[in-house]
């Protein structure tokens, strides 16, 4: 610990350090009292014992600063650079001196051959106790030492050690707001959600960019409310309102750690710049209204509203809206396609419904048609995740008029793979054609194909995709324990993945079971 105190006693600075810090520029200044910090640190990641700095009463705190620093970087075996030379010469023993050239020796005399340092066996090297006015006498010479970096595991995470929560306890929620974001500040933005969500031990994937933020988080539950009052004091300062956090049906330590991504889109539509106004949003319904509205357009018209799905295929394979147009393609940038070829001929007066996994793909899909003349586009605010949770909300017993209009799960892009909305299941096996909607990735990570899979052929064929060579790394491994495992999927039982090191492999691209496994067993004959 370093104390700092006041001394009627203590010695005024020289006048060449005074003159020397007059001499300072501001950034000189700044770049001080960034080595004060900086020393600071290192006692604390040194743990010295106590160390006491005195000040004279009638001397300014600038004009101290050298011999704290002095006093500091001897105490705590601190090395450093040289940063900045006085514009005038400094005497030997001052202590600007010792500041400024930390890896020098000083002492009252000059060294010669026949008088070299003593070193001193003690861990830090030892002040003479006599101390002329301004000068710092070493009894031996600085230690070439560097200072520890921390842990990459622990870089960003909170200063109190606290044990990680309860994985069973974390919460999946995810937010998002299109808002401009000025390109300076992106880095320090992230930094900043690295440091401060990880103190709060929050996992999860942030992606910012000058169109705004967009989280997908698992929140240990006691951190909610925190979480709450960070992005109302923080992020709504830059970003403006937010909508309310958008909780999962389904829990768990869905991320490993906290990556926060730069992006230049928060949506990748492969459309140029600046060809429409993000700031048209389309009409943003709550679940309950967008299904009356549903209903209502049927009742009216006497046929279903046009209902876009704004999901990959492989999304919408595990569930989907009841009469929705559903588009077979496995990016953004094509859904965007589809739907300007579905709305071509569609009069600009009609209404357009639309929804996605949360909510952020028909934000960015509606803006896009409103620029182009449609003026009645209504999304379900949270998307199907929003809709799934108010399902889940109603009191035992009931349901919604006319029942969900949603069938099967909803696939989500993290560990769970998927939540469920409904007990129906619509998709299925990729290995044998029979009912199944759970989503997995090949237990092999050389192959890591993601696939749909029954319970029957995941323990068949080891959590794999089925194929011999991807078969035969898992028994391998379970018969003779030849392999290394490469993660522990925990949401999926404790599934084990093996390989040589590589998590994704060849099929770490959006590629089709079918294209890999060909047509289920079940259906070849």
């Amino acid at each position: 610990m370093i104390s700092v105190g006041a001394h009627r006693d203590m010695p005024r600075a020289s006048q060449p350090e005074r003159m020397a810090m007059a001499s300072f520029s501001p950034r000189d200044r700044l770049v001080q009292a960034q080595r004060v910090a900086s020393c600071l640190a290192a006692t604390i990641k040194t743990k010295q014992s106590h160390t006491n700095i005195f000040l004279d009463s009638r001397e300014p705190l600038p004009m101290a600063i050298p011999r704290i620093l002095a006093v500091i970087t001897t105490s705590t075996r601190y090395l450093s650079r040289p940063i900045v030379s006085p514009a005038r010469s400094l005497p030997v023993n001052t202590s600007l001196r010792i500041l400024l050239h930390p890896r020098q020796i000083h002492t009252d005399a000059p060294l010669t051959e026949s008088s070299p340092p003593s070193i001193s066996p003690s861990i830090s090297p030892s002040l003479s106790p006599s101390l002329s006015t301004s000068t710092l006498t070493l009894t031996s010479p600085l230690p070439k030492l560097k200072p520890k970096k921390l842990p990459k595991k622990t870089r960003y995470s909170s200063l109190t050690v606290t044990p990680p929560p309860d994985p069973s306890t974390y919460l999946t929620l995810a937010f998002y707001k299109f808002h401009p974001l000025d390109p300076a500040i992106l880095l320090q933005l992230r930094e900043s959600l690295l440091h401060d969500l990880g103190a709060l031990h929050i996992v999860g994937r942030i992606y910012i960019s000058t169109e705004g933020i967009n989280a997908q988080l698992a929140v240990p539950e006691a951190r909610v409310p925190d979480l709450r009052n960070y992005v109302r004091s923080v992020i709504e300062q830059r970003l403006g309102p937010i909508m309310d956090l958008n909780f999962g049906t389904e829990h768990g330590k869905a991320f490993r750690a906290l990556h926060v991504r730069v992006r230049k889109q928060l949506v990748v539509d492969g459309l140029p710049p600046n060809s429409y106004d993000l700031s048209l949003q389309p009409n943003h319904l709550s679940p309950s209204a967008f299904h009356s509205a549903l209903l209502q357009y049927q009742r009216t018209h006497g046929h279903p509203p046009l209902l876009l799905d704004l999901r990959n295929s492989y999304e919408h394979e595990l569930g989907y809206f009841i009469g929705a147009r559903r588009s077979d393609v496995d990016t953004f940038r094509s859904v965007v396609s589809k739907m300007r070829e579905i709305t071509r001929e569609t009069p600009r007066d009609a209404d357009v419904f639309m929804y996605c996994t949360g909510g952020i793909r028909c934000s960015k899909a509606g803006a896009m048609l409103r620029s182009e003349g449609f003026e009645k586009v209504h999304l379900v605010a949270g998307g199907v995740t929003a809709y799934g949770r108010w399902l889940r909300e109603m009191p035992k017993g009931t349901g919604p008029e006319g029942g969900s209009l949603y069938v099967g799960k909803n696939f989500t892009f993290d560990a769970r793979m998927g939540e469920r909305i409904t007990e129906d299941v619509v998709a299925q096996c990729h290995l044998c054609g029979d009912p199944a909607d759970d989503t997995t990735n090949c237990a092999n990570a050389a192959c890591n194909l993601l696939m749909v899979v029954c319970a029957t052929c995941r323990g068949r064929h080891f959590g794999t995709c089925g194929r011999d060579k991807c078969v035969d790394v898992l028994r391998g491994f379970k018969e003779d324990g030849k392999g290394r495992v490469v993660e522990v999927r925990e949401l999926k039982g404790g599934e084990i993945v093996v390989g040589s090191g590589v998590k994704s492999g060849e099929h770490r691209l959006r590629v089709r079971p079918k294209e890999v496994l060909g047509v289920p067993t079940a259906r070849k004959a």
